[in-house]
């Protein structure tokens, strides 16, 4: 299995909690500083820390269901993994050809409150320097592209939920985005009533962070 979460570092965990149930996402861990949530296509993990360096940052990230399996097959493909020790079972750490690493986690089963469908799918947005190497590394995984415009950056599916994209930047960063299959007005609303900042700008709802960024939600697939 492959199946999308990222990792945010967070000192608000209340806020950013209030702001992925406000979404219709449903908490599926709750380790208090450490929480899982769900939106039916790939889950986001809060993960609290002291206000610092780390904090309001994201990080790569991806649930599996054999570490060693999953390995093997991603050497097999071309990219380097390695099996290390996470504290809670063993986790695959990826390391991409420009030395960039995240780690795959092995998934940790809990009773699901998942409505019949879910609008909502997880968006993990990967800046890299080099496109094509990132994007090799997301197909090495076993992720796969998802047809799109010709100018935009190609996703890739995880089969068990949640996309990925690689798009050009100067430096590496990870940034948390969402597709949404719906009405995007009505969702504003549905943020703005739950008390989260937010506004629609074309094609766009544009949440506010509880770090003072920006959060893009869309309906179609051109991030």
């Amino acid at each position: 299995m492959l199946r999308a979460r990222p990792v945010l570092y967070t000192s608000k965990l209340a806020e950013y909690s209030q702001l992925l149930l406000a979404l219709g996402m449903w908490r599926v861990q709750d380790a208090g500083d450490w929480q899982v949530f769900d939106s039916g296509n790939g889950k986001v993990g809060l993960q609290g820390v002291l206000p610092g360096e780390q904090d309001g940052t994201a990080a790569l990230g991806f649930e599996i269901r054999d570490a060693p399996i999953f390995v093997r097959r991603t050497l097999a493909d071309g990219t380097h993994a390695e099996l290390v020790d996470s504290g809670h079972g063993p986790t695959a750490r990826v390391i991409a050809p420009d030395g960039f690493t995240f780690l795959a986690d092995p998934v940790v089963d809990t009773p699901s409150a998942a409505p019949a469908t879910s609008p909502l799918t997880v968006v993990q947005l990967w800046s890299a320097p080099d496109v094509g190497e990132a994007e090799k590394v997301l197909a090495d995984i076993g992720a796969r592209p998802v047809a799109g415009r010709p100018d935009a950056p190609t996703l890739f599916h995880a089969k068990n939920g949640g996309l990925t994209a690689a798009r050009l930047g100067e430096g590496f960063g990870v940034e948390l985005g969402f597709k949404y299959d719906g009405d995007l007005t009505a969702l504003a609303a549905q943020l703005a009533a739950a008390g989260v900042p937010a506004s629609l700008d074309g094609d766009v709802v544009v949440v506010q962070n509880p770090h003072g960024g920006t959060l893009r939600i869309v309906d179609s697939l051109e991030f």
